[in-house]
């Protein structure tokens, strides 16, 4: 072990700690008798983490050395793990039944050396912080499932009984709040918690409802809380239930309900903010939730919200200062600390929140993304608060991996400061230090702002607006200083604004104009990208008769002249989008407010209710009131994405809702007015014919990107001709019902084009009819189809058209997708050697063996993941009704549940599906580049790397390479499965 303890204590910020804490590890492991394993990389990392930098990590494997091993053999210490992957680990402790507080307390020390690890290099302060949340939700669930069921057995079972003599099951519910309810939990957190119970209209044997969750709750506490040999879990602190610590440990949900509607005071209504259903019935928990939403998010709010959030601020810093002694800076309450910045969100979330559902994030870093994508706040702010955040809480979380214990202040001896800052990578203290005050004083300035009206622009901006200087070279060094990596092109694409924005627009926008354009440029400046940004500002002050409007509406809404300036510093894709149609202004402004989410449902009332306001006849308009909506929702699905308020699989969700919708009423439109010429298609029996629109690959699989084509194929139900006067038969009558729909998707109309459709996965492909019908495709399938085309039948669903016809089309893919391979014909092992092979050409041919970084098709990428889906779906299938869904990510979900022995697998080839169609969004989004490939420019690399959240192009193409190199190896592993 000489080797590895040199390399351990080598350029470690204290040698001589590390030296003492490895040699307790090996003391602690020979005397157990255990072999610490530091052949193996991750274990010999691990090791060096816990003693360079985590003295409790440390103190946690000589506890147990075995937990060194099962730790770096742990599929989740580079990724983020699910919470339902905690649950199912924790529930397969042998000893969860025998001794629950000592199987929580060593389930958790593993946990925390993983998680401490991460914190340390192999994840991120966000990630832990949410994962910490979600084990003490798993310890919270395990504790309430014991307890209950042990005074299940004394007692009764808790019975709520209704007016009617209805009887149901009595449940609880435990709603996380403070930094549990926000997922982001530290290392050493209380977890704050309120438990609430159904109803008090019943009983439990002998007790009341209350009585029995009373003392339910009093022994999840203890068994959470109370010190014991192998320490604790969670301290749990009641103190947020009404009443504080003078009140009931559990309510039930009416008198919660009745507390708040009373009593509830602001500071109340400022915690509930980042309340969540954590533990319990989830399903009582989102109930308590909607019950108290107006309590929490009132239509009106109080013009003392603000001064209310200054006086919480103050009296928990006058808490810090005991009997005048200063122990040190809290980078928690101190100035300037997380506490401010929470406190920052959420004062404005409180204000805003009422009327704007969007707000509504539990998250600080989350908060702070919608407050700027609401126009609320600027880029510049925004990044300020959350750079500031992740330090800070990155601090926070080491000075708690020092000790284990709750502590949020920076320490006073010297020394141990130096130590300090070297574990976080400075220089020495007063490299350090000097971090430190950048991000405090950054925070303190902003908070200070509460309240206070909007700042007019700096002098520089004005006089860069009017032009007003001494020469070219004075305003190239000007716009240098504020951040132009290129002031040569910036000064030609100011003049380029200048010229156009300073011109006379007639007297109604005269005033606005000079008030709003110092404030936009301002704006610009301090987006995410000022060079791209400016450039699109003068390609928009170019645009006929887009800035009249627009400088109305950006005065009388300051939200949309930011929400202007972010998009155009974030994303090529959406600039152009509005660039082209600067009419979006008021869909814009109202994508900064409106709902993340939308179900088909919704869109399709919004469609229906504007298509009624057109004119019969007018086909031209109602196309182009499509064309709007759809431009306006990618608009809404953008920002939000941006954001981070939709995830990687809810952003392909909304966007295949939004092509389902206008597929659906771009059929019904193209189908009136064939109709109109033609009559209505008939079979031989005179009966009505139908045609299906049946949707393959992403469309599908509701998994579309920005950019997607459509893959559709069409089936006709018989043949015939139609009834009208110019009769067609109905091969040819539903060629041009296609054919017209196709166009009509594909034409440019006023507010843009819809959508491309893709017919290649049709019966002989591009050779083929662009119809079949119904029987003519069954046949096809039964004779002719390849090995690829049933692999698409997976993916198969109706969108449009003829409903009926759609699904007996989709019960025929169906029959023939998942017929045959189990039980040997093909084998699965030819099945899976056929695959291969066909993933192997398609790396080849479409990737290149010297493209590693196609996320689709190269080594590792989505096309893997796809397989491996279809792999299991088609062995599996015949037998499991659960895998048959279009849905990657679900077939994948259900593999993992449904075999056991490829469930690890499965579920990271899960993981990171969504790694990558993360990446492939932020690539159109900040590129408008192919979302295939990532960039080969190492500044664009950059840009898109810190969209992602890493800190450059080199970080990016680590985790890509680890990621994919993980998918392959797990595609191996299950297309390996039945050989």
């Amino acid at each position: 072990m000489t080797p590895v303890r040199a390399a351990i204590c080598d350029g470690a910020p204290d040698p001589e700690d590390a030296g003492r804490r490895f040699d307790r590890i090996a003391a602690a492991a020979e005397e157990a008798g255990i072999r610490l394993d530091l052949e193996e990389a991750d274990s010999r990392e691990l090791l060096g983490l816990a003693c360079r930098n985590a003295p409790y990590l440390a103190t946690l494997l000589a506890r147990d050395p075995a937990r060194l091993s099962r730790v770096a053999r742990d599929p989740y210490l580079r990724r983020q793990k699910p919470a339902w992957v905690m649950g199912r680990e924790l529930a397969g402790r042998t000893d969860l039944a025998d001794d629950l507080p000592a199987a929580l307390r060593r389930y958790r020390a593993d946990e925390m050396v993983r998680l401490g690890a991460r914190e340390l290099g192999l994840g991120s302060p966000i990630e832990v912080g949410a994962e910490l949340a979600h084990l003490a939700d798993v310890c919270l669930d395990a504790a309430i499932a014991h307890h209950q069921a042990e005074l299940s057995a004394q007692h009764g079972p808790p019975i709520v009984r209704g007016d009617d003599g209805s009887q149901r099951a009595a449940e609880l519910a435990v709603i996380g709040m403070g930094k549990l309810g926000g997922e982001e939990l530290n290392f050493a957190s209380d977890i704050d918690v309120i438990y609430v119970y159904s109803s008090d209209q019943g009983s439990a044997g002998t007790y009341s409802l209350h009585e029995f969750m009373s003392k339910l709750c009093e022994r999840v506490t203890a068994c959470l809380s109370e010190v014991t040999e192998e320490d604790l879990v969670f301290r749990v602190d009641l103190r947020l239930r009404p009443e504080g610590s003078r009140g009931a440990i559990a309510n039930s949900l009416p008198s919660l309900e009745r507390y708040y509607e009373t009593w509830g005071r602001p500071w109340e209504r400022q915690a509930w903010l980042k309340a969540r259903a954590a533990a319990g019935s989830r399903a009582l928990g989102a109930e308590v939730l909607a019950t108290l939403e107006p309590f929490v998010h009132p239509r009106a709010t109080s013009v003392s919200v603000v001064a209310d959030v200054r006086d919480l601020n103050r009296r928990i810093k006058a808490e810090l200062v005991r009997d005048g002694v200063d122990s040190g800076f809290d980078v928690k309450n101190g100035r300037g600390g997380i506490r401010e910045i929470e406190f920052f969100a959420q004062a404005l979330q409180l204000i805003h929140a009422g009327h704007r559902p969007a707000l509504r994030t539990r998250s600080t870093l989350g908060a702070l993304d919608q407050l700027l994508f609401a126009g609320i706040i600027s880029d510049s702010e925004r990044a300020a608060l959350a750079d500031a955040y992740r330090a800070l809480r990155h601090i926070e979380h080491l000075l708690q991996l020092d000790t284990g214990r709750q502590t949020q202040r920076m320490p006073r001896d010297r020394a141990a400061l130096e130590v300090l800052a070297r574990r976080l990578g400075h220089d020495g203290a007063d490299a350090l230090l000097a971090a430190l005050a950048g991000h405090t004083g950054a925070v303190a300035r902003l908070f200070a702002t509460l309240g206070e009206e909007e700042e007019g622009p700096p002098a520089e901006v004005v006089a860069l607006l009017g032009g007003d200087h001494a020469g070219d070279d004075e305003e190239r060094a000007i716009l240098a200083r504020l951040g132009l990596r290129d002031p040569e092109q910036a000064q030609r694409h100011l003049e380029r604004a200048r010229r156009r924005v300073t011109s006379p627009f007639g007297r109604a926008a005269e005033g606005a104009r000079a008030r709003v354009a110092p404030l936009l440029l301002a704006d610009v400046l301090e987006s995410p990208d000022p060079d791209q940004a400016l450039a699109y500002l003068a390609e928009l002050a170019h645009r006929r008769g887009a800035w009249t409007t627009l400088w109305r509406m950006m005065d009388e809404n300051p939200e949309l002249r930011r929400l202007i300036a972010s998009l155009f510093g974030s994303s090529d894709y959406m600039s152009k989008q509005f660039i082209d149609h600067p009419e979006l202004g008021d869909a814009l402004l109202a994508a900064g407010r409106a709902r993340a989410r939308r179900s088909v449902a919704e869109l399709d009332d919004m469609v229906a209710a504007r298509l009624a306001e057109i004119p019969a006849g007018d086909d031209e308009e109602r196309w182009n009131a499509l064309a709007e909506l759809k431009n306006g929702q990618m608009l809404r699905i953008g920002l939000a994405d941006i954001a981070g308020e939709l995830g990687p699989e809810e952003v392909c969700a909304e966007l295949s809702a939004v092509a389902e919708v206008c597929l659906a009423r771009g059929f019904e439109l193209v189908h009136s007015a064939l109709a109109e010429r033609h009559g209505e298609a008939r079979g031989e029996d005179g009966a009505p014919v139908g045609l299906a629109v049946l949707a393959l690959g992403k469309l599908g699989g509701r998994e579309l990107g920005y950019a997607s084509d459509l893959d559709v194929l069409f089936v006709y139900a018989a043949e015939g001709e139609s009834d009208g006067e110019r009769p067609l038969p109905n091969v040819e009558y539903m060629s041009r019902l296609a054919q017209r729909l196709m166009g009509a998707l594909h034409t440019m109309h006023p507010g843009g084009r819809l959508y491309e459709l893709d017919t290649r996965l049709r019966p002989s492909g591009s050779k083929g009819l662009l119809v079949s019908s119904l029987a003519g495709w069954t046949r096809y399938h039964q004779e002719s189809a390849r090995l690829w085309e049933r692999q698409a039948l997976t993916r198969l669903r109706p969108v449009a058209g003829d409903a009926a016809l759609g699904a007996r089309a989709a019960e025929v893919a169906s029959a023939f997708a998942y017929a045959g391979v189990a039980g040997g014909e093909p084998a699965a092992a030819e099945l899976a050697a056929a695959m291969t092979a066909m993933r192997d050409k398609i790396e080849r041919e479409t990737a290149g063996a010297a493209s590693p970084v196609d996320l689709k098709a190269g080594r590792g990428g989505i096309i893997d993941i796809e397989f491996a889906s279809q792999y299991l779906q088609l062995v599996l299938g015949p037998d499991q009704p659960e895998l048959r869904t279009p849905s990657t990510l679900e077939a994948l979900r259900a593999a993992v549940r449904l075999v056991p022995d490829l469930a690890g697998h499965c579920a990271l080839l899960a993981d990171a599906y969504l790694y990558l169609r993360r990446i492939e969004h932020r690539i159109r989004i900040v590129h408008d580049a192919s979302a295939q490939r990532l960039p080969a420019d190492a500044v664009e690399l950059d840009k898109l790397a810190r969209r992602l959240g890493l800190a450059d192009g080199s970080a990016l193409d680590a985790a890509y390479r680890r990621w994919t190199g993980e998918v392959r190896r797990a595609y191996d592993a299950v297309l390996a499965w039945r050989k």
